[in-house]
């Protein structure tokens, strides 16, 4: 039967410790030997040597002398005879419990009381399922007596503590590391601090000039909806002028297709005499049909051949005596065009 713990395990990792886990691993990213970040916020360490000699170290690796003035944390290499050194081989999944697992071997191989050991370790080498890990040892007060032999000072935290064991440099614990520690944590908290002001400008920029691209996107609109509602109302006026203007030219061909009868009419009157008599007019476009009657039915038709408005005149049938002794007549009159469009 199935441990119920089991369904909290995913490729040998305990979800229940997920927090744990990711801890160790950004503490890894931002502190560990290999971390790409401590050689930027780290200081330069002045490293005392058993022989009298001086080093500099930065993330636990040798560097050039810094410039002058610069603030430096001091450190004591210790001589071999004061170390004790081992490699441990680990497996991987151990890597997120390292200090618990180094203590426990620390407090089983250190042939010193444990109020008196100090230690201290590093990752040489990381393999597909095992690491390679160096482990130093020493006793605190021979460390301590190396101190003051060395530089008249017992204050444990005046010097941080290095031991060279397989070529690499690893720290001892519980001296003056701590002090530096929190100087990298303060300098870190500024550089993110930056970082996060230098991102939040960014954005600020970034949204002041949305905001003012929005703005002229805005203006642009309402112009743009202005300018459309004129010309809107500038295509109806020049719609309504060319219907007007239609209008008119329709207007122009009737009145050129069809003359004014009240002027023909007017024209007719003028030109007969009041011995005429017209019982009726009829206008067809450039043809008038007059029937009426006169005394000289032929001076009247003379009369108006003479006209020149009129482009022809004719009897469609002969004059005839009535018995008031006038003669009935019926003319048919063609308009020129010039005379028709006086």
């Amino acid at each position: 039967m199935l441990d119920a713990s089991q369904h909290w395990t995913l490729f040998g990792y305990d979800l229940r410790r997920a927090l744990h886990y990711v801890r160790a691993g950004w503490s890894d990213f931002l502190w560990g030997d290999e971390s790409p970040v401590l050689p930027a916020v780290d200081e330069v360490v002045l490293a005392h040597t058993a022989d009298g000699g001086t080093r500099y170290l930065r993330a636990g690796k040798p560097v050039d002398a810094p410039a002058a003035g610069a603030a430096l944390s001091e450190a004591v290499i210790l001589p071999e005879r004061l170390v004790l050194a081992r490699t441990l081989q680990l497996p991987l999944a151990a890597e997120a419990d390292l200090d618990a697992v180094v203590a426990l071997e620390v407090s089983a191989s250190s042939p010193f009381p444990d109020a008196d050991t100090c230690a201290g370790w590093r990752i040489v080498e990381r393999g597909e399922q095992t690491m390679e890990i160096i482990l130093v040892v020493s006793s605190r007060s021979a460390v301590m007596t190396h101190i003051a032999g060395q530089f008249d000072c017992h204050d444990v935290e005046a010097y941080e503590v290095w031991a060279e064991a397989g070529g690499r440099l690893v720290m001892l614990e519980g001296f003056g590391e701590a002090a530096r520690r929190g100087r990298n944590r303060r300098r870190l908290g500024r550089m993110l601090a930056t970082v996060g002001y230098c991102m939040a400008l960014l954005v600020a920029i970034s949204a002041v000039a949305a905001g003012a691209k929005y703005l002229e996107l805005e203006q642009a609109r309402e112009t743009q909806e202005r300018v459309q509602r004129n010309a809107g109302d500038a295509v109806t006026l020049r719609e309504s002028l060319a219907t007007s203007r239609r209008m008119l030219d329709t207007a122009e061909e009737l009145l050129a297709q069809y003359p004014s009868p009240y002027r023909e009419l007017q024209r007719i009157a003028a030109l007969l005499g009041d011995d005429t008599w017209v019982a009726m007019a009829e206008v067809r476009g450039h043809e008038i049909r007059l029937e009426g009657q006169a005394v000289n039915a032929s001076a009247v038709m003379q009369q108006l051949l003479e006209e020149p408005a009129y482009a022809s005149v004719e009897s469609p049938s002969a004059f005839k005596k009535v018995r008031s002794g006038l003669e009935r007549f019926t003319l048919d009159l063609t308009l020129s065009t010039a005379g028709g469009a006086e």
